[in-house]
């Protein structure tokens, strides 16, 4: 698995009709995109993130994301349940999907907070 498919999931196009849609046209403080953390489906886990990169000149205060994986898990436009369904179908037959979740925002430093994907699955029965 790498990273270029991953990103393919959420397009640059869905990302910017997402924040005319949220945002009314107002420019959001942050750069959204799909990346990858884990890729482990032996052990049952699959760890994306949506990444929240400051916009120059923008700051992302801890209040302004902490509520963004609720709207990002219900958001029609982002369909994350329609990106874990691609990934089930990636990692093949042999292994379902039996959960996925969006959970607290990560604060990797002053212009970087991620929100990771976990995916949790097993083998097919």
């Amino acid at each position: 698995m790498d990273e270029a498919f991953i990103k393919s999931l959420l397009p640059r196009e869905r990302i910017d009709e997402f924040f005319e849609a949220f945002y009314f046209g107002e420019e959001p403080a942050y750069f959204l995109e799909l990346g990858l953390r884990e890729w482990a489906p032996e052990a049952g886990k699959i760890v994306l993130e949506l990444r929240l990169l400051a916009r120059p000149g923008m700051c992302l205060a801890c209040n302004l994301n902490s509520g963004l994986p609720a709207v990002f898990k219900k958001h029609p436009i982002l369909n994350l349940e329609g990106i874990v369904q691609e990934i089930a179908q990636k990692i093949g037959p042999e292994y379902q999907v039996l959960s996925w979740d969006l959970v607290w925002t990560e604060q990797i430093n002053h212009d970087l907070h991620v929100i990771p994907l976990v995916i949790k699955e097993g083998k097919a029965k």
